[in-house]
């Protein structure tokens, strides 16, 4: 039997339909209106399930409800290979997905979904930071009180506005006793009234000769107008014999009352609206800065439960590899440099899967020919490493 031409135009038609089609979008499309399920439900534990690196922001919140207005539309990103499931594009609301080795999606990322909490936020914005355009994840990733960009506008902002300054000590016997005197003055170098509020100060006397630490003292904080200088001092007759024979020292610790760092920048910090900007341009001198050292790395040692790692690294392509031993199976991932420090000796480096698919981040230090740290996965997942120069 024959068959007819028209025929075999339509099955061609279908056989290249069939193989145009992408199976992964069907399987993103389902775990997208999983997470929107979970999330308008407030599931908290079940949200961080379905997308982890979530969960180590916390100033990532969840905001009411997600919204569709037409439907989810699944596309994907060729120059990633990422897959990006648009909610409400009114509200620019997407969900970002990955294909990992073995062909599983994951959700990495997510766009205008969580909000920062409130000071987070108002932070972000008199600094600059085009939160519209960033990522959610990489917004809570800049915004934590313990990241570079915030240890940044600390440095920058002087947040130790107060500045305790020693007088030293004085010891007295007379006929009602004995009595140890320890004076201090404390500045304030910002252009505001640091309320005495906002902080408290404690006094942390030792021995000199053993460094024998002795009971601390606290004292309440006092408002200090800007460019003010005010006295404070601390009685401890206990401390006379060592005052007596010169054998006493005490360390000023000033320590905020707010409930972070990011609450004092906002209530004492002038902003210019350029801080992010200007963070942005530093990086770009600390890769050029990098380039320019060519680090070379060779080194084995430990990678959490294997101990026969191999890390290479050449400066000059920015191309490294790291081998491990896991149940038997030899496994092979791709580096990347992802920032260094030579004045500290921070190092981090960037994991890849060899299909290019991005696994996590070797952060630690080296010095003196040893590479160590933790590598924290894009789940969360976290081990240490120890590498030594072959």
């Amino acid at each position: 039997m024959k068959t007819s031409k028209s025929s075999m135009l339509l099955m061609a038609f279908f056989a290249i339909m069939l193989c145009g089609c992408d199976a992964n979008k069907g399987k993103v499309e389902e775990l997208a209106n999983q997470f929107i399920a979970v999330y308008n439900d407030g599931d908290k534990a079940a949200v961080y399930d379905l997308l982890p690196a979530a969960k180590a922001c916390e100033n990532l919140l969840i905001s009411g409800s997600i919204g569709q207005a037409d439907g989810i539309n699944v596309e994907k990103d060729d120059s990633t290979g990422n897959y990006i499931a648009t909610i409400n594009e009114l509200k620019q609301q997407r969900l970002v997905f990955t294909v990992d080795s073995v062909g599983g999606i994951q959700m990495i990322d997510t766009y205008g979904v969580f909000r920062l909490d409130s000071i987070s936020n108002e932070i972000a914005l008199k600094a600059g930071v085009p939160v519209k355009k960033l990522s959610d994840i990489e917004i809570g990733k800049l915004m934590d009180s313990e990241g570079d960009f915030i240890s940044d506008l600390k440095q920058n902002k002087q947040t130790n506005f107060l500045w305790a300054n020693y007088g030293g000590y004085s010891w007295i016997r007379n006929y009602s006793g004995v009595n140890v005197t320890m004076s201090f003055t404390v500045s304030n170098s910002s252009s505001q009234t640091v309320s005495g509020k906002d902080y408290y100060i404690v006094v942390s006397p030792s021995a000199e000769s053993t460094g024998r630490a002795f009971p601390t003292k606290t004292i309440d904080g006092v408002d200090i107008a800007p460019n003010e200088e005010r006295e404070f001092t601390v009685n401890e007759p206990s401390l006379y014999n060592y005052a007596k024979e010169r054998d006493l020292s005490y360390t000023v610790d000033i320590k905020y009352r707010s409930e972070s760092i990011l609450s004092f920048l906002l209530n004492y910090g002038t902003f210019s609206g350029d801080e992010y900007d200007d963070y942005q341009k530093s990086l770009q001198k600390s890769e050029t800065a990098v380039s320019e050292d060519k680090l070379t790395l060779n080194l084995k040692g430990q990678l959490g439960g294997s101990d026969d790692a191999v890390f290479t690294y050449d400066g000059k392509t920015d191309e490294g590899e790291v081998t491990f031993t896991v149940s038997g199976q030899k496994n092979v991932r791709k580096l990347k440099m992802g920032s260094y420090d030579k004045t500290t000796g921070k190092l981090v480096m960037k994991e890849y899967f060899t299909k290019g698919d991005y696994v996590g981040d070797f952060d630690g230090t080296w010095k003196d020919g040893v590479y160590q740290g933790v590598f924290t996965n894009t789940k969360g997942g976290k081990i240490d490493f120890k590498l030594v120069e072959k």
